[in-house]
């Protein structure tokens, strides 16, 4: 979910309510990749996932820096500790995880949609303003419990959170990029590949190949939208 052109939210605490929202629905993706793998795999997925989510967002430029800053600094202590023994481990999970991640962001579904923040009211909730005291550093369990309440009762009003299929099961949805405004979106995982081949040794070529599939399957989507 990006929104970047919805001005409104762009502005004063609004900002802070978008990275909420995605705060909460990463975490639900997480917990769904980590369950596919074996627990003793489960430190390197989180360390894959952490790595791929700091080079997001050091590329989003609407990216709060404290969040940034705060992901780096994870990514970091996780790679301290980390068995170099199972190096080839964490480059196969990496691998995966930024098509995963790619196609989670260009997925037909309510919180890709630009109707998202209008349908779930999110502006109305205050939420913002409450996560930005977490990103400035109140990590009190009181906080979190009301941050996820408040995203919980604006999720409510989004039924096609977990589909690929929302263009063909709500009339209102539009997808927030188009194949045009795609290239942008490309180019910043093409730029995050070339990052984790140059660091982890992980496969560009093949990552190339399957950016061509997710993008002719975003346009043959797009024009039966």
């Amino acid at each position: 979910m990006d929104h970047t052109e919805d001005a409104e939210l762009m502005s004063g605490d609004r900002t802070y309510t978008i990275y909420a929202i995605l705060h909460e629905l990463n975490r639900r993706e997480f917990r769904k990749k980590l369950d596919r793998y074996p627990e003793d795999l489960h430190f390197m997925v989180t360390l894959a996932n952490s790595i791929i989510g700091a080079e997001n967002a050091k590329r989003v430029k609407e990216t709060p820096e404290a969040i940034a800053a705060d992901a780096d600094a994870f990514v970091a202590k996780l790679l301290q500790v980390t068995n170099l023994e199972q190096a080839d481990t964490l480059k196969g999970i990496l691998e995966a995880l930024l098509v995963e991640t790619l196609q989670d962001e260009v997925r037909f579904c309510c919180p890709n949609c630009r109707n998202f923040n209008k349908c779930t009211h999110i502006v109305n909730l205050n939420i913002g303003e409450l996560f930005k005291q977490r990103v400035q550093g109140d990590e009190s369990d009181e906080l979190k419990k009301e941050i996820k309440s408040r995203i919980d009762i604006a999720l409510e009003h989004a039924p096609h959170i977990e589909t690929d299929e929302a263009h063909t099961l709500c009339k209102e949805f539009i997808h927030q990029y188009d194949p045009s405004s795609l290239g942008e979106v490309f180019n910043r995982y093409r730029d995050i590949a070339s990052e984790l081949q140059q660091r982890f040794d992980a496969d560009y070529e093949a990552f190339q190949q399957k950016l061509i599939q997710i993008n002719m399957d975003f346009v043959k989507k797009t024009g039966a939208a």
